[in-house]
This record gives C-alpha cells, sequence and structure tokens, in this order.
C-alpha cells in the first residue's frame, strides 16, 4: 500500500495530479474511466531521481 503520484487528463486538457494507493481502488476506478473514454489519461509519475547528500 505505497501512495504514487498520478496525473490525470481529462477531456478538456486540464491535467490534476494527486497521490493514490497504487493497489487501490481509486486508481483503478480512473484507469477504467479511461477505457470509457471519460478521461484522456491517467498516468503514475515516476519520482525524481534524488541526488546524494552533500558531505
Amino acid at each position: 500500500m505505497a501512495l504514487v503520484a498520478v496525473e490525470i487528463v481529462n477531456n478538456s486538457d486540464q491535467t490534476v495530479r494527486r497521490m493514490l494507493d497504487e493497489d487501490g481502488e481509486d486508481l483503478a476506478y480512473l484507469k477504467r474511466m479511461v477505457r470509457r473514454e471519460d478521461l484522456k489519461s491517467v498516468e503514475v509519475v515516476k519520482p525524481a531521481a534524488r541526488k546524494p547528500a552533500a558531505k
């Protein structure tokens, strides 16, 4: 049950980012809405690579 950043684009090209459970029902529902063409896209955003700490 890890939280992941999800980018959601609706049919009006408006974009929203949300933190969702990667195995949760909300993410599954949003992906189902893409298949029904109620949303343009739903994708999990990969976190940016972290730089090593300076000494």
